[in-house]
């Protein structure tokens, strides 16, 4: 009775990791079959344009551009090293497989790879840009009053001691 208690047991326990696999691997098709890497890639060069765009601001003279390029660089190393996708993609994995069952999982694969899933998906990155984007202006217009509030705080602060 004990032997056929512990074959069951073992059952089990072999059937979770076995399942656990299946998940693992029904993620990894996810994150293929939806191109999470290069939405990811985008998003690291999105960081480097704004980078870019904000170091034109700064009136940079001739004999520094080389310093300038090499900001750059370190900056770009410093995102990959981050968040590029040889340092995401096992964790991307482990959150699908942590939120979402076999079946959800298999569902988002065959989702992924029909016609108007891959539709959607190639424009998913147009829809993220335009939040983005919505969210930075919503927020630079708030910023200054933000500032000025933090700097009123600061001072009375100040006063009190």
């Amino acid at each position: 009775m004990k032997k056929l208690v512990l074959v069951i047991l073992s059952l089990f326990v072999f059937a979770g990791i076995a399942q656990a696999g299946a998940r693992e691997d029904l993620a990894k098709e996810v994150l293929k079959a939806t191109d999470i890497r290069k939405m990811s890639e985008q998003v690291v060069s999105q960081v480097l344009q704004m980078q870019a765009s904000q170091l034109k601001m700064i009136v940079i003279p001739a004999d520094r551009t080389s310093d300038e390029t090499a900001l750059h660089d370190k900056i770009h190393k410093k995102l990959t090293e981050a968040v590029g996708w040889e340092k995401l993609e096992a964790e991307y994995g482990k959150f699908l497989v942590e939120v979402y069952s076999e079946e959800e999982l298999t569902a988002l694969v065959d989702f992924s790879r029909s016609k108007v899933g891959q539709s959607i998906l190639k424009k998913e990155p147009v829809i993220l840009g335009k939040i983005m984007l919505l969210m930075q202006t919503r927020i630079q217009s708030v910023l200054p009053e933000i500032q000025k509030m933090t700097r009123d705080f600061s001072e009375s602060v100040k006063r009190i001691k």
